[in-house]
């Protein structure tokens, strides 16, 4: 374990000045200061002043922020595999597609596109997050709208295993763009998105 995860795995225990922190860790001053940077520029863990009644500059005091405890996860690809295999003995299968549009729906309500925008400007809002995640969208410009393309299929893992899972997709490009989107992604040996977005 690095310092740094040391550091982190402490201060979600508890509070801790960085005098304490090198103490804890049987290391010096300067070899504390350079992770906690790290970890503060991360927004894994925040400064604040010790409130205590000695005399002078009161010491900083370090916690791990609240809410980002599975940042570096990796439980998350397992446990959606795990979640879609269980899907088809609780929902049938125009309940999943069903599902899976709402999330694509709510997917999108994350995502300021501006209300008042194009729809050239929504669509490059929706092709830049699904690059951020991943995507590596290509968009090519049609009559009608466009047809976003992507070789690098952001949710493989999760399509292998319920192939409506291409409609969250379809239905948060839908609700961004403001436009009809229709899913045609070829899921061979290798998988290749495609989704044909009509104004």
């Amino acid at each position: 374990m690095s310092t740094k995860d040391e550091i982190l795995s402490l201060l979600r225990r508890e509070a801790l000045t960085v005098t304490e922190l090198s103490a804890r860790l049987d290391v010096t001053r300067n070899a504390v200061i350079v992770p906690l940077r790290q970890l503060e520029a991360d927004q894994l863990i925040e400064g604040a002043e010790r409130r205590d009644k000695r005399v002078g500059k009161p010491a900083v005091e370090y916690s791990a922020v609240a809410g980002r405890e599975d940042v570096a996860s990796q439980a998350y690809p397992p446990f959606a595999e795990l979640l879609l295999q269980s899907l088809p003995e609780h929902l049938s299968r125009d309940e999943i597609s069903h599902l899976m549009q709402q999330v694509g729906q709510k997917m999108a309500n994350h995502l300021d596109s501006g209300a008042q925008a194009g729809f050239t400007e929504r669509l490059k809002s929706a092709t830049d997050f699904a690059d951020s995640v991943g995507a590596r969208t290509v968009v090519e410009s049609t009559n009608g709208g466009a047809v976003i393309r992507s070789f690098s299929c952001p949710l493989g893992r999760a399509v292998r295993q319920e192939s409506c899972v291409c409609g969250v997709i379809a239905a948060f490009f839908a609700e961004v763009t403001g436009a009809q989107v229709e899913e045609q992604c070829d899921r061979g040996e290798k998988l290749f998105c495609k989704f044909v977005v009509t104004e």
